[in-house]
């Protein structure tokens, strides 16, 4: 909706320009469309506790590109972007958390299944196992 609003642009103007659209729906999840394609939702990683919603956003957009320069299917691009956006929003601060690779892929099978976790481990390249 922001870019909507930002250029003046129609959904379907929107559409007409661009190959791919990822809306956030907040805890409602997101949704990918692709022209040709049937609309693609993926939910939000489940958040054990809200701290500070500062940086959510950007932590999915960081994840999904993340996913995205690695290849990986818009859908895995989502749920990793839905992941790091639910840890982010569990920590006050905008950079204050720390996260393995070992408890990023724990929360990916968690909210998503061993399926997920599989096709994404060897693209994550993190300092902490």
């Amino acid at each position: 909706r922001l870019t909507e609003q930002k250029t003046g642009w129609s959904a379907t103007d929107i559409a007409e320009r661009v190959t791919h659209r990822v809306t956030t729906h907040g805890k409602d999840g997101a949704i990918i469309e692709s022209p040709g394609e049937d609309p693609i939702h993926v939910g939000v990683a489940k958040v054990a506790r809200l701290a500070d919603p500062t940086g959510v956003g950007d932590a999915f957009r960081a994840g999904f590109l993340a996913g995205l320069s690695v290849g990986l299917p818009h859908r895995r691009c989502a749920e990793m972007g839905s992941v790091l956006a639910a840890h982010v929003i569990e920590t006050v601060g905008t950079q204050e958390y720390e996260l393995s690779k070992r408890t990023f892929l724990a929360r990916l099978a968690d909210a998503y299944g061993e399926d997920s976790a599989t096709e994404i481990a060897p693209h994550l390249k993190c300092p902490r196992p």
